[in-house]
């Protein structure tokens, strides 16, 4: 068993194509694909699906991947460990959160949770599906992120819970131009559609951005795609088009006047920022904690 081979399959999970997966590890798709079939042979069964695109995984692909979550996190902790490239605080809560929120949301929000002082944390920024992940098979003690109350995800809800302790609007923005209006606006029109920079469908806050152009007739245009939230705001900022962003972000890291939101109500959608864990008697006191405090927190804020 090679190590690489599980962070191989982990990356063909999140990208969902071997190209774009290989291009990741910065690997010739030959060569990444012989790490696949390598993997597979190990285990002596197919674990991707590849009849279908995005790939899939098969049963065994699925019991695979929440393996290889944990076994490379736990190994890459040990390897820093011996290394001395990590110094965790002594008892603190592993919290996985969204890549979004961990630099739009996360510090203020913690800072509030830690009664009468700051509660040592390990911050584990993260995707939304991998989060989830985390949160399951033990790779932490707390998750926080969006969610769409509209557009609930499949996740096994029997052995977790959770709580609102925010919320946040996704909405299309531009850039603003000399006189302060936005650079596009929409709807567009068949003939001349708006360009458009977006996530993808696999990322959470491009499934509901897909769930909102669903329900309009927008007539844009695709020009730039990206998971990288902070990075797509950058792009409409830069002018190259429209793009869904959370009204945190643009609050947060963009100078005031920067973006302009366009459309109407219609086109944005109401996100909730939650806080889940697993099932109280399987949580560290520490965490149940900041579970509790962040409970008082949420009432006070209603």
């Amino acid at each position: 068993m090679d190590i690489g081979w599980l962070e191989s399959f982990l990356a063909l999970v999140e990208h969902g194509s071997f190209t774009r997966a290989a291009e990741a590890q910065h690997v010739s798709q030959p060569a990444f694909s012989r790490r696949i079939r390598a993997l597979e042979s190990w285990f002596g069964e197919p674990l991707v699906d590849r009849s279908t695109y995005p790939v899939g995984l098969t049963p065994a692909g699925v019991k695979v991947r929440a393996g290889a979550i944990e076994t490379v996190a736990a190994l890459g902790a040990v390897r820093d460990e011996i290394r001395n490239r990590q110094r965790a605080p002594r008892g603190a809560v592993r919290v996985a959160v969204t890549h979004t929120l961990a630099t739009t949301f996360f510090a203020q929000w913690w800072a509030r949770c830690g009664d009468p002082g700051p509660v040592p944390c390990v911050l584990l920024p993260s995707n939304t599906l991998d989060a989830y992940d985390a949160l399951f098979h033990g790779g932490c003690d707390l998750l926080l992120a969006y969610s769409d109350p509209a557009l609930p995800l499949s996740i096994p809800v029997a052995d977790v819970e959770w709580m609102v302790v925010a919320e946040d609007v996704l909405a299309p923005y531009a850039a603003a131009v000399a006189d302060g209006r936005p650079g596009f606006s929409l709807p567009g029109t068949a003939g001349s559609p708006v360009p458009m920079v977006t996530h993808s469908q696999g990322a959470f806050l491009g499934r509901v951005t897909e769930r909102l152009l669903a329900e309009q007739d927008l007539h844009v245009l695709p020009i730039a795609q990206s998971d990288f939230t902070s990075g797509l705001a950058a792009l409409i900022g830069a002018g190259m088009g429209v793009g869904w962003l959370p009204e945190r972000l643009v609050a947060s890291e963009l100078t005031a006047g920067t973006l302009q939101r366009v459309g109407d109500p219609s086109l944005t959608a109401r996100l909730e920022i939650r806080l889940y864990r697993v099932r109280y008697d399987k949580v560290p006191a520490r965490a149940a904690g900041v579970w509790h405090r962040a409970a008082e927190l949420a009432a006070e804020d209603s």
